[in-house]
């Protein structure tokens, strides 16, 4: 489905999207933010959305996804399209579901997933978010851990989507990876 397009097309849905899930969506493919010439990254890609912190992401050569945060952070969240929205209507905040240890097997992974979906419920309109993901035909209903396993592994493939720093004193600083390390 055309994620993008859809929110596009619908302000409403798209300023509810924004709300829901800190994604605010760009008119049109831009070139991501390089701190005016100081950083660079190691894949093409350019920026479709950002976050109120100034976070990007950014759709890369090979389709997949890849975001930028305003503290150093950078790598691949997803693999498509598909799953990156997969993961923000499900996870809600997919910051939030970082922790490495919670990763050891699907029934704990789910759990996880689970405890940190009720936490971000609390915060938000669950008949806005349920709304949402009909419009956009994502299921909320189904088990958490598949979706999280996709993103832990879309964040480990080869190459990783890192982003290096270029210092005023020529010196270089390779960014943070996002998580999992």
């Amino acid at each position: 489905m055309d994620y993008l397009k859809i929110l596009r097309e619908d302000p409403d849905l798209a300023d509810e999207f924004d709300s829901l899930f800190d994604f605010f969506l760009l008119d049109e493919l831009s070139p991501r933010d390089d701190a005016d010439g100081g950083c660079t990254f190691s894949l093409p890609g350019m920026a479709f959305a950002r976050d109120g912190s100034g976070g990007e992401y950014h759709l890369l050569e090979d389709g997949s996804i890849g975001y930028n945060s305003s503290e150093g952070e950078t790598g691949r969240l997803a693999e498509n399209m598909d799953e990156l929205f997969s993961l923000l209507v499900n996870c809600i905040c997919w910051q939030d579901c970082c922790d490495a240890k919670q990763y050891l097997d699907s029934k704990t992974l789910e759990e996880y997933g689970q405890k940190q979906r009720v936490i971000n419920l609390e915060d938000i309109d669950v008949d806005i978010w349920r709304r949402v993901a009909n419009v956009l035909g994502i299921s909320v209903d189904k088990e958490l851990a598949p979706v999280l396993e996709r993103f832990r592994k879309a964040t480990q493939r080869q190459p990783l989507y890192q982003c290096v720093f270029h210092e005023d004193d020529g010196s270089l600083t390779e960014s943070y990876g996002l998580m999992f390390e």
